[in-house]
C-alpha cells in the first residue's frame, strides 16, 4: 500500500538548530534490506484483493531513510543584465536527510517520516542576490511527510486515517486521472512524476470482495501545487502573481472521491470519481486581482492490459468547473485523453512512449490572452528509454517530453546515469535540457543542467 505525508515548516525560532544538526545528520548510516518488484506482479494469477496484514503475535519497529548530496550546475544561462539574478554555474548544493519509522502491530501499522534539506549554494553564491521569494522555497526546508494509521476492521475493511498519497492512474509521465495529491514543480524536470507527490491529510476506507476494490476517500487537507517562485529562473513572468486565497480546511470544504478497481489475470480497470478544488488557481478579476482554488468534479477511468513483452495503458479523465480570468462567468469542461505502452522484449531494457490531449470544450476566443494559459488542444508526448547493465548495477534512463504540437509549449530531455556503488551507497549523473515554449516554460530555455548526487540508503 502507498505511504504518504504532509509539509510542515519548521518554527523560524528552529531553524539555526536544524540547519546545525543537518549535516552531521548526513553522516548517519546504518544497513536496511531492499525488495525488488516485478513489472507485472500481480497479473499473472488474478490474486483476490484483502487488507494488508502483519505476522500475528509480534510487533515491528522499523527505522529506515536515506541521506544524499546533491549539487547542479547551470550550463545554458547568459550572463545577467544590472540588477538581475546571475543564474550561471552552480546552482544547487544540497544536503538533503529523509528518516522512516514503521511500527507494525498485528493487523495495524503506524508509518511517519520526517524530510529536511539545506542548500549551500545560496551562501557560496551571495545571498543577497537572490528574491527572497527564492530563498524561502529553495535555500532549506523542513517538513513532517508520511503519518497515517493503517489497520484492518474485519476481512473486507481497511481504514488509513492520516497524512497520505493515493496515486490514481497508470502513467508514470503525465497526471489524467492522478488528482488527489499536489506536485513539488518547483524544478521542473529534474526528478520522475513518483518522487513529486506531496502528501495530503485524508481518510480512506477501502472495501474488498474478490477481484474488486471500493476506496472511499475524504481529503481534509487543501494542499497545492509548489511552483517556481518569483525570481527563480522558471518562473515564467516579469512580476509576482496575484496574491493566493486557499480553502479553510473545514468539514464543509472536504474534498470527496470514489475508486472502484478490479484486477483479473493479464489486465485491471479503475473507475474514478472526485469533487475536490482544482491545483490551478484562477485569477479574479478584483481589486486587487487574487488567486482562488475553486471547486471542480472528475469523473474518469484507467486500464492497463499485459500481453506478451507489452504493456499497454490508457486513461481518460473528464472535468467540469474550471475558470479562467478572461471569462470568469462561464464554467468550462475539460476531457483528457491518454494512450501508452511499454515494450520490455530487450534484454534488462524497457521502453515506453505515452501520447496525451487535453480538450477545453467549447472554447471561445477571449480565452487566448487569459493568463492561465487555456488552451482548445493541449497535445503532449513522451518517450522514456531505460536500460540496466553490470549485474543491474548501472541503471541508464532517457526522457524526452514534448508539450504542444512541435513543441510549442515548452520541451525537456533528461539523460541520468545511476550506479550501485557498495552497502547501499549510489551515484547519479545526468544532464537535462530545457526548450522554451508558451505557458509555464516560456522562461525554461536557458536552464540546462548538469547535475551529480551521491546517496546512502539505510
Amino acid at each position: 500500500m502507498t505511504s504518504c505525508s504532509r509539509s510542515v515548516p519548521l518554527k523560524k525560532g528552529c531553524k539555526k538548530a536544524a540547519l546545525a544538526c543537518l549535516p552531521g545528520l548526513l553522516l548517519l548510516q546504518a544497513v536496511a534490506a531492499a525488495g525488488e518488484a516485478e513489472l507485472f506482479s500481480g497479473f499473472e494469477d488474478g490474486a483476490a484483493f484483502g487488507p494488508e496484514t502483519v505476522s500475528e503475535g509480534r510487533d515491528a519497529l522499523l527505522f529506515s531513510g536515506y541521506a544524499k548530496l546533491g549539487a547542479t550546475w547551470n550550463i545554458a544561462h547568459h550572463a545577467p543584465a544590472a540588477g538581475e539574478t546571475d543564474w550561471r554555474g552552480l546552482s544547487r548544493l544540497r544536503t538533503e536527510l529523509q528518516l522512516e519509522a514503521d511500527y507494525r502491530h498485528q493487523q495495524w501499522r503506524l508509518f511517519a517520516s520526517a524530510k529536511g534539506f539545506y542548500d549551500y549554494a545560496y551562501a557560496i553564491n551571495g545571498r543577497s542576490d537572490y528574491t527572497a521569494a527564492v530563498l524561502d522555497e529553495y535555500e532549506w526546508e523542513a517538513q513532517l511527510r508520511e503519518a497515517f494509521v493503517q489497520g484492518a476492521l474485519s476481512d473486507s475493511l481497511d481504514l488509513k486515517l492520516g497524512r497520505q498519497t493515493v496515486v490514481w492512474g497508470r502513467s508514470d509521465n503525465f497526471r489524467v486521472t492522478d488528482l488527489l495529491n499536489p506536485l513539488d514543480n518547483r524544478e521542473p524536470g529534474l526528478t520522475d512524476l513518483e518522487d513529486l507527490r506531496l502528501p495530503t491529510t485524508m481518510s480512506k476506507i477501502d472495501y474488498f470482495r474478490g477481484n474488486w476494490q471500493l476506496a472511499l476517500i475524504g481529503i481534509h487537507e487543501h494542499r497545492f501545487d509548489k511552483l517556481p517562485p518569483f525570481g527563480s529562473d522558471f518562473y515564467p513572468a516579469p512580476l509576482p502573481a496575484p496574491s493566493e486565497e486557499k480553502p479553510a480546511a473545514t468539514l464543509g470544504n472536504t474534498g470527496l472521491a470514489l475508486e472502484v478497481q478490479g484486477i483479473f489475470s493479464g489486465w485491471d480497470i479503475s473507475f474514478y470519481g472526485a469533487d475536490v478544488y482544482n491545483d490551478q488557481a484562477t485569477i479574479v478579476p478584483s481589486a486587487p486581482l487574487t488567486r482562488e482554488h475553486r471547486r471542480i468534479k472528475m469523473a474518469g477511468a484507467a486500464i492497463n492490459l499485459a500481453r506478451g513483452n507489452f504493456l499497454y495503458l490508457f486513461e481518460a479523465a473528464h472535468r467540469r468547473g474550471l475558470r479562467f480570468l478572461s471569462d470568469y462567468q462561464t464554467d468550462y469542461r475539460r476531457t483528457d485523453l491518454l494512450a501508452g505502452i511499454e515494450y520490455r522484449g530487450f534484454t534488462d531494457t524497457a521502453v515506453s512512449v505515452d501520447l496525451v490531449n487535453r480538450h477545453l470544450h467549447h472554447y471561445q476566443s477571449e480565452l487566448n490572452d487569459s493568463p492561465e494559459f487555456p488552451q482548445r488542444d493541449a497535445p503532449q508526448a513522451a518517450l522514456r528509454l531505460s536500460r540496466e547493465l553490470f549485474h543491474q548495477r548501472l541503471d541508464l534512463t532517457a526522457l524526452l517530453i514534448v508539450l504542444g504540437e512541435r513543441a510549442r509549449d515548452g520541451a525537456l530531455a533528461r539523460f541520468t546515469a545511476t550506479y550501485d556503488l557498495a552497502d547501499n551507497w549510489s551515484l547519479t549523473g545526468g544532464l537535462i535540457f530545457y526548450q522554451s515554449g508558451s505557458g509555464t516554460m516560456a522562461t525554461a530555455g536557458e536552464n540546462d543542467r548538469l547535475l551529480l548526487e551521491i546517496r546512502r540508503d539505510f
